[in-house]
């Protein structure tokens, strides 16, 4: 089964399993899909799977996306960290609702916007529960520690899956948490199960 997520920064394909980023499709071949990128249309032999998400919520506008990493949760919340960081709450099969940051990398060029004595390295490792003693682990601090205070705040006894390409490096800050790398892949095929039904 092939399956492709069209993000607004990057494609990634999942192929039997295997999942690797890529420039482009291969149109002679049939697949599914979902897409969150304006600027990439018309799919020859794609199947769009918006539609097929049966999704129960009250959120109007809920992307693509986030319905799919809901929709292979039925009770937790989901922090997908990539370009952006979405946050969604879901309960007995229910999204609650949800919210968005910054991913890291907006943070880190947000502050180099403000001045260049804010420039810094991304420190994946900082420690948040010390306070920050130069300026470089000020900024990480800031970045990390706001991050986790927002997905602690609707956390309460749930569990805690992570996914894109951030996700393992917030996943570290929580106790019990869990990285799943393919889980926008396995709502995908959640829904495709549900079509052949």
């Amino acid at each position: 089964m092939l399956l492709y997520d069209v993000g607004n920064t990057n494609i990634k394909c999942y192929d039997n399993g295997e999942i690797t980023n890529v420039d482009d499709f291969d149109e002679n071949l049939n697949f599914y899909y979902i897409n969150v990128n304006p600027n990439i249309k018309n799919f020859k032999n794609g199947i769009d799977l918006e539609p097929h998400f049966k999704l129960k919520t009250s959120y109007d506008g809920l992307g693509v996306d986030r319905k799919a990493v809901c929709y292979a949760v039925y009770d937790g919340v989901i922090v997908d960290a990539g370009s952006a960081i979405t946050v969604d709450v879901m309960s007995e099969g229910v999204h609650l609702g949800g919210f968005i940051l910054p991913g890291i990398l907006a943070y880190k060029e947000s502050f180099a916007k403000i001045s260049t004595t804010l420039i810094f390295d991304v420190d994946e490792n900082i420690d948040i529960k010390k306070l920050p003693k130069n300026s470089n682990e000020a900024l990480n601090f800031a970045i990390f520690n706001s991050i986790y205070l927002m997905i602690r705040d609707v956390l309460e006894d749930k569990k805690l899956y992570f996914t894109g390409g951030d996700g393992d490096v917030l996943c570290k800050n929580f106790k019990g948490s869990v990285y799943k790398k393919d889980l926008v892949f396995t709502g995908m095929k959640r829904a495709i199960k549900e079509i052949k039904c």
